[in-house]
């Protein structure tokens, strides 16, 4: 029990033995080497902000900026509020603006009501027309024509005559049709149930009978 509990210990311990020496002589040289060149990297930026940004920024904030600043922002804004924005806001101020109000109030305006007072009236002119010459002559026309027309119709046609007429044929039909379905089921129906039960049905039978013993003798 022993021994076999120092085997595995004995492999572990060469196994360590044998990594040991790789890991040194691998992973440490390459560790260094990656300090090494984040140092060489970190000099080399703190020369380059040192040497070439800080007195880039110098030169931008105390030299160029001021020089662009009073020699082109300036005059360009100056020349763009006088030449530009104050006329423009001149001319609508002055010019457009009156021009546009007055042609809203004096124009438009007068425009859009006489629109609407002859909508208006053509409406009015319009529902006239449609009343005396659609409605009135309909009314006139359902009031004198139609109804006098229908009631002398059902009370001299219809009433007396066509109704009776048209009952009497329904009857008839009623009873032809009740009397041609009970003739239809004694010459048609019947015979033919009497005819499947008593010769189609045997027939049938008979037939799947020898056909089930000839099957029978050919085949056993």
């Amino acid at each position: 029990m022993v021994q076999q509990q120092g085997q595995p210990q004995q492999g572990g311990g060469c196994l360590v033995a044998v990594v040991r020496p790789v890991v040194v002589a691998v992973v440490v040289p390459l560790r260094l080497l990656w300090e090494l060149v984040v140092l060489i990297g970190r000099g080399v930026g703190w020369v380059v902000d040192k040497v070439l940004l800080w007195p880039l920024r110098l030169l931008w904030n105390w030299v160029l900026w001021p020089v662009i600043h009073w020699l082109v922002v300036v005059p360009v804004g100056w020349l763009w509020r006088w030449l530009v924005v104050v006329p423009l806001t001149w001319l609508w101020e002055w010019v457009l603006r009156p021009a546009l109000k007055a042609l809203w109030n004096y124009v438009l305006v007068p425009i859009g009501r006489g629109a609407a007072y002859l909508a208006v009236g053509f409406g009015k002119v319009v529902a006239w027309l449609a009343y005396y010459l659609v409605a009135v002559p309909v009314r006139a026309f359902w009031r004198w024509v139609v109804v006098p027309v229908g009631k002398a119709f059902y009370h001299g046609l219809w009433r007396p005559v066509l109704f009776p007429v048209l009952r009497a044929l329904w009857l008839a039909f009623v009873w032809a049709w009740r009397l041609g379905g009970r003739i239809w089921r004694f010459t048609v129906v019947a015979p033919c149930r009497w005819v499947r039960r008593s010769v189609w049905w045997p027939v049938k039978a008979e037939v799947r009978r020898v056909a089930r013993e000839v099957r029978r003798a050919l085949f056993g």
